[in-house]
């Protein structure tokens, strides 16, 4: 055994920092990187004059009872000149049929399609909603969003400007989260707020650069010409993430995608409890992982890859906190956590976030780690993640 005073150990103990410290300095640049596009982006959308397209606003709802009405008022209310709502109810038991119907005789403009039985073999039930709002759709763009979201009244106006302003095929947009539980408040922001805007290149994405393409399935305004040349959801019938797979479809095809600000636009309250955190998230990875063993990686680009983002991860969220109670090299530990902490505090400011946010970072960092774990351990024994009545297996 090595004994611990010894240059190798010494060495050993120090390589943590070597590579926490140049993560952190490329977080950093990534993540004011982002946040100068998502500002361009929205003043290049305030300025944008051309004349405003027909828009067909397609909302596919699965017991949604607690949400529907609000989300589809909001869409109603829109100050935008040109458009229609059609809203799917795909077999819902809770009472979102009934709800839908009240709405219709309130909103004669409100069109409703009451679904009946499991989407066809090969299809995900919420790619199957969409692509059957898709084709009763007559507006020239389509904006898909999901019976969790709240609009403001100018949510389209400012996405088809904005769409226009960066001659976009493909704009999606982040929403401002709403959250009520615990779990809610340390997990939601983390994972859809937080970690996007260090990992992605926001305006490589739209530029067309090579790298990871991403969207949020929340807000997905298409031009319904393009969508429906690369196959729409047809084309994606099979997957999970849908809004991830439909962004590389625009890609692959030569399309422009976006993502952009979307907390001007509307509000998400995606999950109402700790059960639908983890159920949610752990379908997300889920599909992520399926999509990620159907891509053709050269072997050893396989093989290296998902160690490296685990030690990585370690490096930033769990070997520093680590170091700090028990280690010997404990200011740079404080500096690597405060470093880490400030980057969540400027995401909180610039996203007007809770400061509370801030302090939980860490849990939600293990929390998701967990939430990894567990999802991995259900692949590999092939059980399923059932969500909104559904079984979704890998």
């Amino acid at each position: 055994m090595i004994p611990r005073r010894t240059p190798i150990w010494a060495a050993f103990r120090t390589l943590p920092h070597l590579f926490a410290l140049p993560l952190l300095a490329l977080l950093t640049i990534r993540l004011v990187a982002n946040l100068r596009f998502l500002c361009a982006a929205r003043k290049q959308g305030s300025r944008s004059l051309k004349p405003l397209p027909r828009v067909s606003v397609l909302v596919p709802a699965r017991n949604e009872v607690a949400t529907i009405r609000a989300c589809v008022t909001s869409l109603l209310r829109q100050q935008y000149p040109d458009m229609e709502v059609l809203v799917l109810d795909d077999g819902s038991t809770d009472g979102t049929s009934q709800q839908l119907d009240e709405l219709r005789a309130e909103y004669p403009q409100l069109t409703v399609i009451h679904a009946v039985g499991d989407p066809p073999p090969g299809w995900n039930g919420k790619s199957y909603a969409c692509h059957t709002l898709a084709e009763r759709a007559t507006g020239s763009w389509l904006l898909f969003t999901d019976a969790d979201t709240l609009h403001t009244s100018t949510s389209i106006a400012q996405g088809v400007a904005q769409a226009q302003a960066l001659d976009t095929a493909l704009l999606s947009a982040f929403p401002f989260q709403r959250t009520g539980s615990w779990s809610e408040r340390i997990l939601v922001s983390f994972i859809l707020d937080f970690i996007p805007l260090l990992t992605l290149d926001l305006r490589g994405l739209w530029r067309g650069d090579r790298g990871r393409v991403a969207a949020n399935g929340q807000y997905l305004l298409a031009r319904a010409s393009t969508y429906r040349a690369i196959g729409g959801h047809r084309s994606v019938r099979h997957t999970l993430l849908d809004d991830f797979a439909l962004a590389q479809r625009f890609r692959a095809s030569g399309y422009t995608v976006a993502l952009v600000d979307g907390a001007p636009l509307l509000s998400c309250h995606m999950y109402s409890s700790f059960h639908e955190v983890w159920e949610g998230f752990s379908k997300n990875l889920l599909g992520a992982f399926a999509a990620s063993s159907h891509r053709r990686y050269p072997l050893w680009q396989t093989i290296w890859q998902a160690p490296l983002f685990a030690w990585c991860y370690a490096c930033l969220f769990v070997i520093p906190f680590s170091n700090l109670v028990v280690g010997r090299q404990r200011a740079l530990a404080a500096i690597e956590i405060g470093w880490l902490l400030s980057l969540r505090a400027l995401v909180v400011w610039h996203i007007r976030r809770p400061a509370a946010a801030v302090v939980t970072a860490p849990l939600a960092a293990w929390g998701v780690m967990a939430i990894g774990m567990a999802t991995l351990y259900r692949r590999w024994r092939k059980r399923e993640v059932v969500w909104k009545g559904r079984p979704y297996r890998n």
